[in-house]
């Protein structure tokens, strides 16, 4: 079983840039999930989010 990760996914709709946190197994599956919400969106990122802890 793959383990979900959380990617942050910027992207832009009529000029206007978004950034959404999605839980995916890899980058491809995170741009799938923003289209599959936001079909005419202009994925311009993709980033890991380090979920971490720093002590």
């Amino acid at each position: 079983m793959d383990e979900l990760k959380t990617f942050t996914v910027e992207y832009e709709l009529a000029g206007v840039v978004f950034y959404q946190q999605v839980h995916a197994k890899d980058i491809d599956e995170a741009k799938i999930r923003v289209r599959q919400q936001q079909s005419t969106a202009n994925i311009r990122a993709v980033t890991l989010f380090n979920e971490e802890e720093f002590e």
